[in-house]
């Protein structure tokens, strides 16, 4: 709980620094660029998170299931690079590993924008196959945190 303090304090400590910048590029008004700066001062909304019981609940859900969250995140990365691979391998299209990694993640995500696709019938499979793990890679935080909701909210 005292983690949970502490980052809290930074987190804010940061917002208050970063609605406070803009103020300063108010002294030199001919940089267009620090003009930018003053929507910084947006960020003063997130100071209002401090009171909400609903975001510290959920600040408390990710602290509890942290190290599932971040099992998950490290089997998608893994499974990114593992699939890109395989693809850079078997696809002629793709120029470069980053082309591949960028399919394996928009595969991975479901989201597939159709710019860089796979065109032999062994891309084709691993592009089918991608996209189903890539469902279950990407629901599995969602059941994570939305158990871990559901178990504060008992408690409470």
């Amino acid at each position: 709980m005292e983690i949970i303090f502490y980052l809290s304090i930074y987190f804010f400590a940061l917002i208050d620094f970063l609605s406070i910048v803009p103020a300063f590029t108010t002294i030199n008004s001919g940089f267009k660029a620090l003009k930018l700066m003053r929507v910084l001062k947006c960020f003063k909304i997130f100071k209002t998170l401090r009171y909400s019981k609903s975001f510290m609940l959920m600040v408390k859900v990710f602290e509890k299931e942290k190290n599932s969250l971040i099992t998950v995140f490290i089997t998608a990365i893994g499974y990114i690079g593992v699939t890109a691979l395989i693809m850079f391998n078997a696809e002629s299209s793709f120029k470069s590993y980053f082309d591949a990694v960028y399919w394996a993640t928009t595969a991975l995500t479901t989201v597939g924008y159709g710019d860089i696709y796979p065109v032999s019938d062994l891309g084709k499979i691993v592009s089918m196959t991608s996209s189903f793990i890539g469902i279950a890679i990407v629901a599995i935080p969602s059941g994570i945190i939305t158990s871990g909701y559901i178990d504060e909210v008992k408690t409470d």
